[in-house]
């Protein structure tokens, strides 16, 4: 299952509660291909659940803004982004905590 972010990036859950974070565009907004023109996104990160792999794209998304900043203001910045996703996973009822088992 590919699950998409954004334009740029997207989670492959794959075997194993293995989270794949996945770059699927270049710097400049191209699709990563292979020779041949099939897509082939870049893996970035592996994850043991999908709240750790999106934490990781928006720590990720705050180093591809590719901004100078003093150590506080990254602090700051990346303290501020995990609340915003905090919020966000506890709306969508996102992670590993309380997960029942399918039977």
């Amino acid at each position: 299952m590919i699950i998409k972010i954004n334009n740029g990036y997207q989670v492959e859950a794959q075997k194993y509660n293995n989270w794949a974070l996945q770059r699927v565009t270049d710097s400049k907004g191209g699709r990563l291909t292979d020779k041949l023109g099939k897509p082939t996104p870049k893996t970035i990160g592996y994850y043991p659940d999908l709240s750790l792999a999106l934490k990781a794209f928006y720590t990720q998304r705050l180093i591809d803004d590719n901004e100078v900043l003093k150590i506080d203001e990254y602090l700051i910045l990346l303290d501020k982004t995990n609340r915003e996703l905090s919020k966000k996973l506890d709306s969508l009822n996102v992670g590993g905590d309380d997960d029942e088992s399918l039977s």
